[in-house]
C-alpha cells in the first residue's frame, strides 16, 4: 500500500493535469474542484487497491474521470436543459488561441482528453489505462483528433467555415 506521504506527493504532482482533465469534462471550476476533492478522498480510501506505484497516475486519473462524470450526471439531473450553457465562453485572448480553443471544443470529449494527456507527457499505455480503453483506441482517438484539428484550423485560416 502506498504511504500517506507518497500519496500526497503523487497527488500534488498531478494537480494541474487532473484539473485540466476534470475541466474538459465539466467546463466549470467549482465542479472541477468538487470532483477533484472527491477523487482524492476516494483514491486515498482505496489506496490499498493500487497494485504498483508506477500506475498511480493512470489509476488516479481514472478515479477522477469517474468522479467528474458522476458530477456531470448529478448536474444534468438538477439543471433544466434550457439553463445549460451551449459551450464555454471564450476568454479575452489572442485570436490564435481562441481559434485553437474553438477547434478543441469541436473534438469529442474522449479525443480532447486523450490529446491533453499525450501533451502532458503520458505514454499511450498510461492514457489507455487512465481512460480504461485499449491502446489502439487511444491511437485512433489521437489520430482523429489531430486530423480534425488540422482540418478545422486550415479551413478557418483559409476563411472557410469548417464542418
Amino acid at each position: 500500500m502506498i504511504s500517506r506521504d507518497a500519496f500526497a506527493q503523487e497527488v500534488r504532482s498531478l494537480t494541474d493535469t487532473a484539473f485540466a482533465v476534470a475541466y474538459l469534462i465539466l467546463g466549470n471550476r467549482a465542479d472541477c474542484e468538487d470532483a477533484m476533492s472527491e477523487a482524492i478522498l476516494r483514491a486515498y480510501e482505496h489506496r490499498d487497491r493500487l497494485k504498483k506505484r508506477e500506475s498511480f497516475r493512470a489509476w488516479f486519473l481514472r478515479i477522477l474521470r469517474n468522479e467528474a462524470y458522476d458530477t456531470l450526471r448529478k448536474r444534468r439531473r438538477l439543471t433544466p436543459v434550457e439553463e445549460l450553457p451551449e459551450g464555454p465562453a471564450p476568454e479575452n485572448d489572442s485570436a490564435g488561441r481562441l481559434d485553437l480553443k474553438a477547434a478543441l471544443a469541436r473534438l469529442t470529449e474522449d479525443q480532447r482528453t486523450s490529446l491533453l494527456l499525450q501533451q502532458e507527457g503520458y505514454a499511450l499505455e498510461e492514457i489507455a489505462e487512465a481512460l480504461d480503453v485499449p491502446v489502439g483506441t487511444v491511437k485512433s482517438r489521437l489520430s482523429r483528433a489531430k486530423n480534425t484539428l488540422r482540418t478545422i484550423l486550415e479551413d478557418d485560416h483559409n476563411g472557410k467555415e469548417a464542418i
